[in-house]
């Protein structure tokens, strides 16, 4: 069988660049954290110039690290804040907003299946 064009393109070739940068800058924080900075310091090494972008993507990375740790791992959320060293404050309101994600999610998940239900 013939190759197609898209065989030799790397993974993330396919991925659009918002998505590319939400990754490397979430590997970016990761390998930070792991280095032993704190999450400030961490997303310091992020460079995104768009300011309104960065700090979306940042809050996104932010979410996901307590997702792993908290939910993952059972981690305390006042020990990650210690360990991330930001407020008690933003690590809550971060969990919260994860919730009001999935609520969101979930509600227009059921509305858009709604419209595509079969007849009985």
């Amino acid at each position: 069988m013939a190759e197609k064009w898209f065989d030799d393109l790397s993974g993330d070739a396919l991925l659009a660049d918002d998505d590319r940068i939400y990754i490397e800058t979430l590997a970016k924080v990761k390998a930070g954290l792991a280095s032993g900075l704190d999450f400030e310091k961490a997303s310091a090494r992020v460079d995104i110039p768009n300011k309104e972008l960065r700090e979306t993507v940042l809050d996104e990375a932010l979410k996901v690290i307590i997702a792993e740790e908290h939910f993952g791992k059972n981690i305390p959320l006042d020990q990650i804040s210690r360990t991330l060293n930001l407020p008690f404050e933003r690590i809550e309101r971060a969990r919260k907003e994860m919730f009001e994600d999935v609520e969101k999610s979930t509600v227009n998940s059921l509305y858009k299946n709604m419209g595509h239900g079969t007849e009985h």
